[in-house]
């Protein structure tokens, strides 16, 4: 097969998901090609980034302005007719969007939406209605809407009208059984983190409550960045915030962790969830779906007053720690790299003519 994997930014977990299809579809004997956005946050060398026998190609998408898009779309179309892909990939609603336009109708499609942007609650709701109608149209072009949680299946059928889905669960390699890495030693005083991008999904107010609120138990911080002033709530708190770091260095201080929060407002699935679980960092989640399919209902919260709660006894309760560790452990089987890639792949070949 020829597998042609399209997103439009390089600097998310979206990514790093690309990247763990990408490498593990091409080293299993296919022809793969990542085409990319190039955004501020896109790395330098790009390509250096992926396996050797992962093609990379940038595309002209510099913003998410109209005119961005249309050049975008161009720039795609010309791409599938000279690389003639026999499965085009788009990973986001704006990938899903520009290739929707540009992919003939020919050529199977998989849209994943790595979290719908219909159900964002930080948008007003009059853009929430015009990216469900958009969504919408890029679901009935896709050959199969390919979902990352049972969360994102159950949004594509209900509000999006899917007819076909698929769930593949993210996956990590470093939950694949022979990569989980050895426990981490923990500092003498616990730490309780928040990681990843910091913005309106994240709701840093709210997370800021929560750290505050445990702060004479444990040191608490943030592992990550703002693109702007999204950090404000935290360094008014004066909650200490890393910037950015490339991902070994967050990963080693996510380990030393005890307690990692995620209050997210929205999700696909998150791959901060799993590094966790790779690392026995006890995770305290806000109730969301795609939150609870990974997690359990054990390690949810409604609010900030349970979430503060929660983590203070996982602190303090050295049995419950050890319990949900364990319960962790139990789960994180499902999302290894190695059965993400064999899903996809098993996705990719249902996309195909029957012969």
């Amino acid at each position: 097969m020829r597998i042609l994997e399209v997103a439009e930014a390089s600097g998310s977990g979206t990514f790093e998901v690309l990247r763990t299809i990408a490498s593990g579809v091409a080293a299993a004997g296919h022809r793969v090609l990542v085409a990319i956005g190039e955004r501020p946050e896109t790395p330098p060398d790009v390509a250096a980034t992926m396996p050797p026998h992962v093609e990379v190609e940038l595309l002209p998408w510099t913003t998410r302005g109209v005119g961005a898009q249309l050049t975008a779309a161009r720039a795609l179309r010309t791409l599938v007719g000279a690389w003639r892909p026999d499965i085009v990939h788009l990973h986001s609603a704006f990938a899903g969007a520009v290739g929707a336009v540009a992919v003939p109708r020919r050529i199977p499609v998989v849209y994943t939406p790595h979290g719908s942007p219909t159900i964002r609650g930080s948008d007003p709701a009059l853009k929430r209605a015009f990216y469900r109608v958009v969504e919408s149209a890029v679901v009935r072009r896709a050959t199969v809407v390919g979902a990352v949680s049972e969360a994102e299946a159950d949004i594509a059928r209900t509000l999006l009208g899917a007819k076909r889905v698929r769930v593949v669960s993210n996956g990590i390699a470093d939950l694949d059984p022979v990569r989980i890495p050895a426990a981490a030693p923990k500092p003498p005083r616990p730490l309780v983190v928040a990681a990843g991008r910091i913005g309106p999904q994240r709701r840093p107010q709210q997370t800021t409550e929560i750290l505050v609120g445990v702060r004479d138990l444990a040191d608490v911080c943030w592992i990550g960045g703002a693109p702007g002033a999204e950090d404000a709530p935290l360094l008014a708190a004066r909650i200490p915030v890393s910037g950015w770091l490339d991902r070994d260095h967050a990963l080693e201080r996510l380990a030393a962790a005890t307690v990692c929060v995620h209050w997210s407002a929205w999700e696909g699935m998150s791959l901060a969830l799993l590094e966790a679980f790779a690392r026995d960092v006890v995770v305290v989640a806000s109730d969301i779906p795609a939150n609870r399919d990974v997690v359990g209902p054990r390690q949810v919260a409604a609010d900030v007053a349970q979430a503060t709660e929660l983590v203070r006894r996982v602190l303090q309760d050295g049995q419950l720690r050890a319990s949900l560790l364990a319960d962790q452990r139990q789960r994180r089987g499902r999302f290894s790299a190695a059965r993400c890639i064999e899903g996809w792949l098993e996705v990719y070949r249902s996309c195909l003519p029957a012969h």
